[in-house]
């Protein structure tokens, strides 16, 4: 008797393409990393843009879902704490450049 239910891919079939997702994930990611870079300069070009601020922390937001669920954990644990931190900041009317400072320092501390 087959496991496979009818209409649905098996456990295999399952299992390869994951495996091809976190290949493609592990591919991006560089893109991923310049993309957050851009973003965090765009911020530290108008530390009181709140748009600017709100784009670094969907862009972290993104990159941490993406690395939880394609096996990089512990990446996906790092920017959830940074997106944690610019969540704080867009709470605050503003933020400062030493704020920024701080979450720069933490995206280069990125596993």
């Amino acid at each position: 008797m087959s496991d496979k239910l009818p209409g649905f891919p098996s456990d295999a079939e399952l299992q390869q393409a994951l495996e091809q997702f976190r290949s493609q994930f592990t591919e991006a990611l560089p893109g991923r990393m310049a993309e957050l870079h851009k973003c965090l300069q765009a911020c530290r070009e108008a530390p009181g843009d709140g748009q600017r601020l709100r784009e670094l922390h969907r862009v972290l937001h993104r990159l941490a879902g993406a690395a939880g669920t394609f096996g990089r954990p512990y990446l996906g644990a790092a920017c959830r704490a940074i997106e944690a931190q610019v969540e704080s900041l867009m709470d605050r009317a503003g933020c400062t450049r030493e704020d920024l400072d701080a979450i720069a320092e933490a995206i280069d501390q990125l596993p």
